[in-house]
């Protein structure tokens, strides 16, 4: 996730995450929790599943380290990942993982390399980084729509009633979300934009804010638990493209390792999967490794964010293709957002930022190519 683009999906969690060691390993290749292994027909559970010469490939690689953008957040691209480790996905393919789920900055630790994967909110936030020289490189997008949206008070019925106001965003406002606003008529230069960096949604409701940058997937769901009274916005109503859940691996390990890689993704991609038709049962996965690092969830909550994320990742794929697959087309208008309002000094290659036809491998059609199966 880009820096400030992160999901605060709780005060809870966001509270964890700052008194969180900055590179802390929860789970090795047993992982912090465990839960019953599908069967696979014909195949003993704890074998690989690929062949001698690509097992000895994938452990060449080394550990891979995944860092979660928002630590045990059950979000499309981090709670696949628990589910891969705990349900035995990633030994399948002879991958050493290991997951970590307290630092402030992934995107650094993926760059440099001291990890190796972790997950952008969207597009214009992985490009952002890319624009600064950022090494890495996407490997799936997960929908060719935003989750970005943008919660208002209740008085207020029109967007370009929020000149004067104040509207909070977290480190820097997503470009889709000022791109939703120009196109409703509102002049951006009168709004009072502040970084709100409690990531609690119920400033809003209290009268701090009169608009808040959130997620489809949390704040709305938080707020309407508590029963408070809220408009959101959300891009696709004015006709605003985008794109959420984008993974990126470091460019140089993919250079390296590129099988490695696809596996990785392969497992991640078998475990949505499974979480979709199990979703309690991922959700406790996770529960049950944050509750090991001594972090508080909430069931009701996390169970039904992944229900959304997982409806929208399915409703906006790729036309014939599976979770995941990417195209350059549904990132460009992302690009020429940044681009209109100034965000990137230069635009970004698409071709060298945005692998499109990794994910896009592991599939025959829409059904992902799980060995042995």
């Amino acid at each position: 996730m880009a820096r400030g683009t992160w999901r605060g999906r709780t005060a809870l969690v966001a509270g964890a995450l700052l008194v969180a060691a900055p590179l802390a390993a929860t789970a090795g290749m047993g992982g912090a929790a465990s839960a019953a292994r599908p069967s696979t027909p014909g195949v003993a559970a704890g074998h690989a599943l690929v062949s001698k010469a690509r097992c000895a490939s994938n452990r060449a690689a080394g550990t891979m380290t995944f860092v979660s953008p928002f630590s045990y957040d059950a979000s499309a691209g981090i709670i696949d990942v628990f589910a891969a480790q705990s349900l035995g996905y990633f030994k399948d393919l002879c991958l050493s993982v290991k997951i970590v789920a307290s630092s402030f900055t992934p995107n650094e630790l993926v760059s440099a390399g001291t990890a190796t994967i972790t997950g952008e909110g969207s597009a214009a936030d992985d490009l952002s980084l890319v624009a600064n020289g950022e090494n890495l490189v996407a490997i799936a997008t997960y929908g060719d729509t935003s989750d970005y949206a943008l919660l208002t008070q209740s008085s207020i019925t029109k967007l370009t009633q929020l000149e004067g106001k104040t509207v909070a965003y977290h480190t820097t406002m997503p470009v889709i979300l000022t791109e939703m606003m120009k196109k409703a008529g509102v002049a951006i230069s009168k709004l009072n934009e502040v970084n709100d960096t409690s990531f609690n949604p119920d400033l809003l409701p209290e009268g701090k804010f009169q608009a808040l940058q959130a997620y489809r997937s949390n704040e709305p769901i938080t707020l309407r638990q508590q029963h408070q009274g809220f408009r959101e916005y959300i891009p696709s109503q004015y006709g605003v493209l985008g794109t959420f859940n984008i993974q990126v691996v470091n460019k140089t390990f993919l250079a390296k390792h590129p099988a490695a890689t696809a596996d990785f993704l392969r497992a991640e991609l078998h475990a949505f999967a499974y979480c979709t038709v199990h979703a309690l049962g991922c959700v406790q996965i996770e529960d049950k490794a944050a509750s090991a690092a001594g972090v508080t969830s909430d069931q009701a909550h996390s169970l039904a964010e992944w229900k959304f994320e997982y409806a929208l990742a399915q409703a906006h794929t790729l036309p014939g293709a599976g979770v995941g697959v990417q195209s350059q087309a549904e990132w460009t208008p992302e690009l020429a957002a940044l681009k209109q309002f100034g965000l990137v000094k230069a635009a970004p290659s698409l071709s060298t930022y945005e692998d499109t036809t990794l994910a896009a491998s592991l599939y025959n059609g829409k059904k992902l190519i799980w060995p042995g199966s």
